[in-house]
């Protein structure tokens, strides 16, 4: 199959500007205050955000495109872990065992690909369904706690036409957690998973190559990486 090229309309500076916007507004004040946090702070702790609450991990994915890869691929999609107000690895991805697990996936690839039909479902939430906030790149609002994002929506699935990029978490050949994410969206949701390695993976055939599964989509910190949770 060959894969759909995503719109890199968005440039580095951009989306790293976005982002620092964002982490000037929320972090340490109530990152997405109203929705995702409930007026909650968040503060770092030993390489970890966590609520001022003391209430779910929270792990924030942040997906911005026009990433060299290299000379001979150009720009590729990459998944970033947004950690203490900086963009990681998403490589090694640490979270805790047996503890609810808040992610947020703020998603500026305005882009679509190729996927199986299964990825367009969501998998091993705690409610079977993700929220999808619409969009990051035009559809929010700032007031006193922050940055709202508009057009939440709980869904079980997807139009498997209308996904960017997924976040699949797997245990050997078993999935145990897919989301599928909107082009330009923010994606939340809670799960919780038992100790143990896991794989991550992009199942959307966004990198390089004939079948879209080269480059980015190959390599650690990209489109794929390994979950730790213990």
């Amino acid at each position: 199959m060959v894969a759909k090229l995503h719109n890199k309309t968005i440039t580095n500076v951009i989306v790293i500007a976005a982002v620092v916007a964002i982490i000037s507004l929320g972090i340490g004040t109530g990152l997405f205050a109203g929705y995702f946090m409930a007026n909650s702070s968040l503060t770092s702790s030993q390489g970890k955000i966590t609520s001022a609450n003391s209430g779910p991990f929270q792990l924030i994915l942040v997906v911005t495109t026009n990433n060299f890869y290299n000379t001979s691929t150009g720009y590729q999609p990459a998944f970033f872990v947004l950690q203490n107000g900086t963009l990681k690895s998403s490589a090694n991805i640490t979270i805790p065992a047996n503890e609810q697990i808040d992610v947020t996936i703020i998603n500026y690839d305005d882009g679509n690909g190729s996927v199986g039909a299964v990825y367009a479902n969501v998998t091993g939430t705690l409610n079977g369904k993700e929220a999808i906030f619409n969009n990051t790149n035009v559809n929010s609002s700032e007031n006193a706690n922050g940055i709202l994002l508009n057009g939440s929506e709980q869904v079980s699935s997807v139009p498997v036409n209308n996904i960017a990029h997924t976040f699949t978490v797997q245990n050997g050949s078993n999935v145990v957690l897919n989301l599928p994410i909107t082009p330009s969206s923010v994606v939340q949701t809670s799960f919780i998973l038992h100790p143990g390695t896991y794989t991550w993976q992009c199942e959307v055939s966004c990198g390089s190559g004939p079948t879209g599964w080269e480059g980015a989509m190959s390599t650690p910190g990209w489109m794929a990486g390994t979950l730790y949770v213990h």
